[in-house]
């Protein structure tokens, strides 16, 4: 089994075209972030078929380090089907899944990753493994980026790992011990066996450029959404989907029932950017129909109804309320989204939504229900929410803060050679 890395462009965008949303000052800090990694090359590394939004995290976050002054590359990480099963077999043991990897696919793998680190070469001061791609530390000495010169390696994991399956935990902290640093979304995500000098926090953030996050014409949001068949003279939530094993649909569409109990006049909208190529995807498509077969006014939409980036960013925009809902939290995307378009969030972390402020926790559906009720009722109090949120994604959560957030890991990673 072979594994190669593609090589993936990356079209440099400049700092000041985020001041409009980020503001003057926090692209000032970006630039004295940037400064120290001038003369660094930083390659970035994930692996193909990876869970969740890291090539759209990366696809946002490494353009504005390249604009900024950094030399960055992204490669991705790809090989036959046997390769990339154990892939994720990793990524969903770290998150708490069962792995099930077996020490002959762990091997061939740990091998098929040593080829494709040793065919970089010597190119790079610092190589950042994004999740799964943690195998192609196998092909780099331990210590690397020590006194042997070789490049310094961090590991970025961006999955809550504190409740990670301990074979898989054990494969991955053995790998781990050759990077010089481990970042992660917040401290409380590391399990213990990663608890210690080397560990960074650095919170991601959303890229407001991106065609979902963009401030939009007042009357383009509603002829973008009404075609999916969205009611918008009647109010509706709305949960954004991965359609992987983590999301937890069925607690929203309880919650949906309860608050449509009240407000009958409510719909539940799930949207899901679905993958033509991946069964699983159809399959959970298909179960999330089933089970919300009994309730009036629950709309599945996917990408075979037209929906996109641009619809998502609509939808968000229209939604009374954006439900988050997971079985497997981490420190997702899709609540800072909803309140950078000002709608408040009903469910999600603590560390991503404060309660009564800017959302609600709401872990149970009877909660989250009731919630719905308040802030379907309450409109001004939706609004009140709403730009509470939008200010703090500004200060804290915006691409530009998360990348600035990276860059002082990494040149912190760097000085220490």
């Amino acid at each position: 089994m072979a594994a190669d890395l593609q090589r993936m462009a990356i079209a440099p965008r400049a700092p000041g075209d985020y001041a409009p949303a980020a503001g003057v000052r926090a692209i000032e800090a970006l630039q004295e972030a940037a400064e120290p990694l001038r003369d660094a090359r930083v390659l970035h590394v994930s692996a193909a078929g990876a869970e969740g939004r890291i090539p759209e995290f990366l696809g946002g976050l490494l353009p504005l380090a390249a604009g900024a002054g950094v030399d960055v590359q992204w490669r991705v990480l790809f090989g036959p089907p046997e390769l990339r099963a154990t892939a994720a077999a990793l990524q969903s043991g770290l998150r708490g899944g069962e792995s099930a990897i077996e020490d002959t696919a762990w091997s061939a793998y740990l091998e098929a990753c040593d080829g494709a680190a040793r065919s970089l070469g010597g190119g790079c001061d610092v190589v950042v493994l994004h999740d799964a791609a943690l195998g192609l530390a196998a092909g780099f000495d331990a210590g690397a980026g020590g006194a042997g010169g070789g490049p310094a390696l961090l590991w970025r994991l961006h999955e809550d790992t504190s409740r990670a399956e301990p074979d898989a935990l054990a494969r991955a902290a053995a790998l781990a011990e050759r990077c010089s640093g481990v970042l992660v979304s917040d401290d409380s995500f590391a399990p213990a066996a990663l608890q210690d000098d080397r560990l960074h926090a650095a919170p991601p953030g959303i890229d407001p450029l991106d065609p979902r996050n963009l401030e939009l014409e007042s009357r383009l949001p509603g002829r973008v959404v009404r075609p999916l068949g969205v009611d918008l003279e009647r109010p509706f939530c709305l949960q954004v989907l991965e359609l992987d094993r983590w999301d937890d649909p069925h607690t929203t569409i309880d919650a949906f029932r309860i608050a449509k109990a009240e407000e009958p006049e409510l719909q539940l909208v799930l949207a899901a950017l679905l993958d033509r190529a991946a069964t699983e995807s159809w399959q959970a498509a298909k179960e999330i129909s089933d089970y919300a077969a009994d309730t009036h006014d629950v709309l599945l939409l996917t990408t075979y109804e037209g929906l996109g980036s641009l619809e998502v960013g609509a939808l968000l925009l229209l939604a009374r309320a954006v439900i988050e809902r997971s079985l497997g939290e981490g420190f997702e995307l899709a609540p800072f989204e909803a309140l950078w378009k000002r709608t408040p969030v009903v469910g999600g972390l603590p560390l991503t939504v404060r309660d009564g402020v800017d959302g609600f926790l709401a872990p149970e559906p009877e909660q989250a229900g009731a919630r719905i009720i308040e802030l379907v009722r309450d409109p001004g109090l939706a609004i009140e929410m709403g730009r509470a949120g939008r200010e703090r994604v500004r200060e804290r959560f915006l691409v530009t803060s998360a990348l600035e957030r990276e860059l002082h890991a990494l040149a912190a990673t760097v000085q220490a050679r």
